[in-house]
């Protein structure tokens, strides 16, 4: 079993929204021991990700309240809250609905973290924009320095190269 789980959640027809796929592309080229999951946009779907998994993240796009491209890293507490504050998905059942059904059925991993990009354009379109293209490789560095030095990922503090000034509670994560 790899070292880390990484699982990118979105729709990239659909501009930001495919921020998580993006970052599951550039880290297939780091060819680093990492199980790279294209989680697309069924949250339900990522269930049988969860289990027998010890570590495990998500990376979506994520409302924070922020300007587009801030890169936010979230502990489970953090994400359980904010998880459950997610009741408007844009893919059906979302991943607060999936969050809740692994819980209840003693599925989740030993951690688990969510890295959240704010979005900036989401329509149909296949591109990001500029300022999410350019926190691709943000996020990327994050989850490599993870695999290589078993770092913890810096949750609950700025993230570097982050044009994030700080964080907001209304956070809705795009799953």
């Amino acid at each position: 079993m790899s070292v880390l789980t990484v699982i990118g959640v979105g729709n990239p027809l659909f501009g930001d929204d495919g921020v998580g796929i993006a970052v599951i592309e550039a880290l297939r080229a780091t060819q680093l021991d990492m199980e790279l999951i294209d989680g697309g946009t069924d949250a339900l779907g990522l269930l049988e990700y969860f289990a027998d998994r010890k570590r495990l993240v998500i990376v979506d796009a994520a409302r924070m309240g922020e300007k587009p491209g801030a890169v936010r890293c979230f502990d489970p507490a953090e994400a359980d809250l904010i998880l459950k504050w997610d009741h408007l998905s844009l893919h059906g059942v979302g991943l607060a609905e999936a969050w809740q059904l692994a819980t209840k059925l003693d599925m989740l991993p030993e951690k688990l973290w969510v890295i959240g990009v704010q979005p900036g354009v989401v329509r149909v379109t296949n591109h990001l924009s500029v300022a999410v293209r350019n926190a691709v490789p943000i996020v990327v560095t994050l989850i490599k320095k993870f695999v290589r030095y078993g770092e913890e990922l810096p949750c609950n503090e700025p993230i570097k190269d982050n044009p994030s000034s700080g964080f907001s509670k209304e956070v809705h994560i795009h799953g």
